[in-house]
């Protein structure tokens, strides 16, 4: 998708942080309290936004042990405030899409989902989306509001169909205790992909010939390094504007997956079989890992011992357009929704600035609202300010799909990594069961 970028719209203020002449920052562990999150006084949220009661709500999303928490807090402070019952279900993502995608097909859908922005097309092609009523925002509002990687997507032949929320931008993690072991600085981010390269091969360590340290995690995450990169080496994102087909079988597309998969067949970084399906980062036996801004606050919780900080990655492309990917998800109605203005006063609560920064400190979600960008309050902790000013310039993995597109893209990996095929023919091949893929979804013309 084209690009565009916060940078003239907002300046990040940093000036409550310090960070090194190389761009990194070091994580605190900062208390994350398990208590309902307040933001107003005497409840959960006090957001600004009137709550109306005219009739009651339905509202999916998936479930999420913290996010499931805050939402049941604004049902809380919703109807204190005079706003309609909310009927929540919060649902084990294994069953989400399963569920929701029946449950819209019979008409008997929610009225409130939560869906990613990448397959909002695939949504609206069907037919079951409301589009945004100009007096909740119009066009306008929704681009002055929102930083442009969260709404891009969100906009489908004009209209817009979401409200952004659950962004994140993808990060590099190091292991600031092995890399001081490895001779190496923790406090400077890598300018280029040989830098980056050559500090993975120093961060790895073999034990009678095999793994015992990975110099990077690459195999252990839901959302892999190599979904994401090919959209930064192209102008206008994975996805070409014109003809919705994917851009990374090409030269561009070909060099990441050849650096990419080079780590683990060409370097050994990390292997599939050291510790498998295990946090080899958060294990303490992994140099770096490429993660979601939210992984600050799970590493601080579930890796305590972990002296981490977070940084920019590297460019993986000779020509990159953007630093960063983002990803993130939508609040959106039904069409068949009968309450519709319940159900959008709804999110608007949901998504208002005082919810926003509920979500950022209790959710591990990144401001989807400009203003947000520029408040020091939200900038204290140096790993959420390298998370802010990825923003800046941060866009969208815009795949037109999600965990089918993931399963493509995992494949042309293993393709290449444990069976051994050439880049340039398992890419071919992935990028043309992608294409077919869009086909399939009624969203190429």
């Amino acid at each position: 998708m084209q690009r565009k970028s916060v940078g003239a719209m907002v300046t990040v203020t940093l000036a409550a942080v310090t960070i090194s002449a190389g761009g990194s920052v070091h994580s605190g562990n900062a208390h994350r309290s398990s208590a309902p999150p307040t933001t107003g006084e005497g409840s959960a949220v006090a957001s600004g936004v009137a709550p109306i009661d005219n009739g009651g709500v339905s509202h999916w999303q998936h479930q999420s042990d913290a996010r499931a928490a805050i939402v049941e807090g604004f049902i809380s402070s919703y109807g204190e405030a005079g706003g309609a019952d909310i009927e929540f279900e919060s649902i084990p993502y294994s069953d989400y899409f399963v569920r929701l995608g029946a449950a819209l097909e019979a008409g008997s859908g929610p009225c409130v989902m939560q869906i990613p922005a990448n397959i909002m097309a695939e949504f609206q092609a069907r037919g079951q989306l409301a589009a945004m009523p100009e007096e909740v925002m119009t066009a306008e509002q929704m681009e002055s509001t929102f930083t442009p990687a969260s709404i891009e997507l969100l906009d489908v032949d004009g209209q817009y169909f979401g409200v952004p929320t659950d962004v994140q931008t993808l990060l590099l993690f190091y292991n600031d205790d092995l890399f001081e072991a490895a001779g190496l600085d923790p406090t400077r981010d890598f300018e280029t992909w040989e830098e980056f390269r050559e500090a993975a091969v120093a961060l790895t360590e073999m034990e009678d010939g095999s793994l015992s340290q990975a110099g990077v995690d690459l195999t252990s995450s839901p959302y892999q390094w190599y979904y994401s990169a090919p959209t930064l080496a192209h102008e206008d994102g994975l996805v070409d504007d014109e003809t919705r087909q994917v851009n990374y079988a090409s030269e561009a597309g070909y060099q990441v997956w050849e650096r990419l998969t080079g780590l683990v067949t060409e370097d050994g970084v990390d292997s599939p079989e050291f510790l498998a399906e295990q946090s080899k980062f958060g294990s303490g036996l992994a140099g770096m890992a490429l993660r979601e801004y939210t992984f600050n606050g799970v590493y601080q919780l579930t890796a305590p011992d972990v002296n981490f900080s977070v940084h920019m990655p590297p460019p993986v492309a000779d020509e990159q357009f953007a630093p960063v990917v983002s990803t993130s998800w939508a609040y959106a109605v039904s069409a068949d929704c009968e309450n519709q203005e319940g159900a959008w006063n709804w999110i608007q609560y949901l998504t208002s600035e005082d919810a926003q920064r509920t979500w950022i400190a209790e959710g591990g979600e990144l401001p989807s609202r400009i203003a947000l960008l520029d408040d020091e309050s939200l900038t204290e902790d140096p790993a959420v300010a390298v998370g802010f000013a990825a923003l800046a310039e941060a866009v969208p993995y815009d795949s037109i799909g999600w965990d089918d597109a993931f399963a493509i893209q995992q494949e042309i990996w293993d393709q290449i990594v444990v069976g051994g095929t050439d880049v340039q023919t398992a890419v071919d091949a992935g990028a043309a069961a992608e294409n077919e893929l869009y086909e399939s979804k009624g969203v190429v013309e």
